[in-house]
């Protein structure tokens, strides 16, 4: 889908990036760059995103679903990930 592959590589874009991913919301990962060449990283994410979006349940009933989780980290790294078209878009970004 020509709309995914766009999405992803405006992500890769990103300043600061040093990785992206998308993964199906059943937590296959169709593409990676960078640091989310790591399955593991990826994977991480992908359950990190079900997680989160289970909590909003619990905190927000009323919220129709998580869009967008960002993940700070004290080290100058962040990780946001993001609902679109049934898949999860996830970049690694660190302060430059």
């Amino acid at each position: 889908d020509a709309g995914l592959k766009k999405t992803f590589d405006t992500i890769c874009t990103v300043p600061g990036s040093v990785g992206a991913v998308m993964i199906r919301e059943d937590g296959e990962i169709l593409r990676a760059s960078g640091d989310m060449n790591d399955p593991d990283e990826a994977f991480a994410l992908s359950n990190l995103m079900k997680d989160a979006a289970q909590l909003v349940k619990i905190a927000l009933p009323e919220a129709k679903s998580l869009t967008r989780l960002t993940v700070s980290r004290q080290s100058g790294v962040t990780v946001v990930a993001t609902l679109h078209h049934n898949h999860v878009f996830g970049v690694k970004q660190v302060d430059r």
